[in-house]
């Protein structure tokens, strides 16, 4: 055979595979091109539904838990859909297809976690799109005939416990705490707020604050009724501030409530001219109370790990081997603070959250394969331990895309974004400490800031510690509409609103020094001491000075707590 056949040979053979390799390889480069704009658009879409929850929070944070989280919940949803439907029209499918490509969402919140999905709904008896009811991070535990009771967890040290311990039916709410001796004193918080007159004129001032019943209330500045020399003497008064973004004064009550006066309970919180909060103090009151009554009614030393059951009274088996065996997790110590995040009953706690929320995510997506018209078996993905980790311990979003034909094969992944700057959390590494260094300059820092401590070594001094969503912009209405109405992250500034810093800026004798976030926090925050570290009081930073008469540890707990139990109270958790 001539050298000419064979070449013609070889071509006939080589052609046709190499199309046939070039059109496999083309599709491939496309499927992986395709997965990764929808690993984008995921991404993004799910960003925009917490970035959403997060605006929408920190507006609402006037507005009482039971008519705003829902509505949150809801509008923060509508974004997804909104923002992952918008950019996937270019592929032709439009919003309401998204819907039959997502199994499911999840919002997991401080006690409890929401589910939109497809679901069965008893009282129309049908399926339909909608929130799940909220389900607890709960665990039941079971010792001998005397103990049987459920523990509701959250994002941090409380628990809620129902059920018969020691013999008894009792329900019972607590901060689990480690008493080191720590005392928490009280203290003078501020916060600017931006109010409306009748005539709509705006006045941006600092105020004085506390907490009571379930409402901030704030002290007038230098406000006083006659001279102060005659027969009418100064006299304080103390205002909330009203969904109309006024201020509504409280009415002197002692005389028509003379043992619940919000008056009386004012002015004696009232010192030398300042408002003292004792809110951190009453935190850690309960804290003590409660670890007490953990050990007199058996818990504290009785319960562990093994006592955990299912709802068919079954031994629980963590993944955790750590944890496993009979460890006491009510036993609170030096090892098991319940702050520090590698304490036994943080692990459990965990542990706890994440066997809840696998197993009702398992079963809310199998169902949703009963009556789905994509054609494509849903089924929950293997999430690693990382990502994990953030749904333990913030208010996170996760949505689930699956089913989409990318080409080569089909589109399956999820999406978590989390946030720990929010109205409905408040955890170790969301305290933020104002600092008026040496110049007069105000700054604020992460608690184990590097370049903070060292200011605080050479004189600058803390002014003042607050939760992160304080720092935060606040929206209000200048048009009389709802101001916290629900934020569909529009780009364009709204003319018909007007904007402020809760915790921006330090007012004295009418002068605004702005507080700048510090550049290290922000570029290099790995280089830090962390929230453990400070509890531990790891190369004696918890000894630097930070107040006056306090250090740095103490100021941080005293915040942590007070920003702790306010929130509880403004958001009406725990029957306060």
């Amino acid at each position: 055979m001539k050298l000419q056949h064979l070449a013609v040979i070889f071509v006939i053979i080589i052609i046709p595979i190499s199309m046939v390799l070039s059109q496999y390889t083309s599709t491939h480069i496309k499927t992986i091109e395709r997965q990764t704009q929808y690993n984008t658009r995921l991404i993004n879409a799910t960003y925009d539904a917490m970035k959403a929850f997060k605006v929408n929070t920190v507006n609402n944070r006037y507005s009482t838990l039971n008519n705003s989280k829902i509505r949150d919940i809801e509008a923060a949803i509508n974004v997804f859909y909104n923002s992952l439907g918008t950019s996937m029209k270019i592929q032709g499918y439009s919003t309401h297809d998204m819907q039959e490509y997502t199994p499911a969402i999840l919002f997991n919140l401080y006690d409890g976690y929401y589910i939109y999905t497809n679901y069965y709904d008893t009282e129309i008896s049908n399926y339909k799109y909608g929130i799940k009811p909220l389900v607890a991070y709960s665990c039941r535990y079971v010792k001998g005939k005397d103990y049987d009771f459920v523990v509701n967890y959250t994002l941090d040290n409380t628990i809620t416990i129902v059920g018969k311990v020691d013999g008894e039916y009792v329900t019972k709410t607590g901060h689990l705490i480690y008493d080191d001796g720590t005392s928490m004193t009280g203290e003078v918080l501020t916060e600017t707020l931006l109010t409306l007159d009748d005539a709509g004129n705006q006045t941006i001032a600092n105020y004085e604050y506390v907490v009571y019943n379930s409402q901030k209330i704030y002290k007038e500045n230098n406000i006083t009724l006659g001279d102060g020399n005659g027969a009418t003497p100064y006299y304080q008064r103390y205002f909330m501030f009203s969904s109309q973004y006024k201020k509504d004064y409280v009415q002197d009550d002692r005389i028509s409530n003379p043992n619940n006066s919000t008056m009386q309970y004012l002015l004696n919180h009232t010192n030398n001219g300042h408002l003292f909060s004792d809110s951190a103090q009453n935190y850690y009151d309960n804290g003590k109370e409660f670890v007490e009554w953990l050990k007199t009614s058996g818990i504290a030393d009785k319960i562990t790990v093994d006592d955990a059951r299912d709802s068919e009274n079954n031994p629980i088996t963590y993944d955790n081997k750590e944890i496993n065996g009979n460890n006491k997790i009510f036993n609170t110590s030096a090892n098991n603070n319940p702050l520090q995040t590698d304490s036994l009953f943080n692990s459990h706690r965990k542990e706890v959250i994440r066997k809840s929320i696998e197993t009702n995510l398992i079963s809310s997506i199998a169902n949703y394969n009963a009556h789905s018209s994509v054609g494509y078996e849903f089924a929950m993905p293997k999430i690693q331990e990382d990502e994990w980790e953030k749904i333990e311990n913030y208010v996170c979003v996760t949505a689930f895309l699956q089913g989409l034909p990318i080409g080569a094969k089909v589109f399956n992944n999820y999406c978590i974004i989390s946030s720990n700057s929010n109205e409905e959390t408040v955890g170790n590494d969301s305290i933020y400490f104002i600092v008026r260094n040496a110049s007069g300059n105000y700054e604020y820092h992460e608690p184990g800031c590097k370049v903070m401590i060292e200011q605080l070594k050479n004189g600058a001094t803390v002014v003042g510690a607050y939760q992160n969503s304080d720092f935060e912009r606040i929206a209000i209405s200048l048009t009389g509409s709802d101001a916290n109405a629900h934020t569909q992250l529009n780009d364009e500034e709204d003319t018909s609103k007007a904007y402020y810093y809760p915790q921006y800026s330090e007012r004295n004798g009418g002068t605004v020094k702005a507080a700048t976030g510090c550049y290290n926090c922000i570029v290099n925050a790995s280089d830090a001491y962390s929230s453990d570290d400070i509890l531990k009081n790891v190369d004696n930073i918890g000894d630097t000075p930070s107040m006056s008469g306090e250090n740095l540890r103490t100021t941080y707990l005293r915040a942590l707590s007070r920003c702790r139990q306010d929130l509880y109270v403004t958001n009406g958790y725990f029957g306060y």
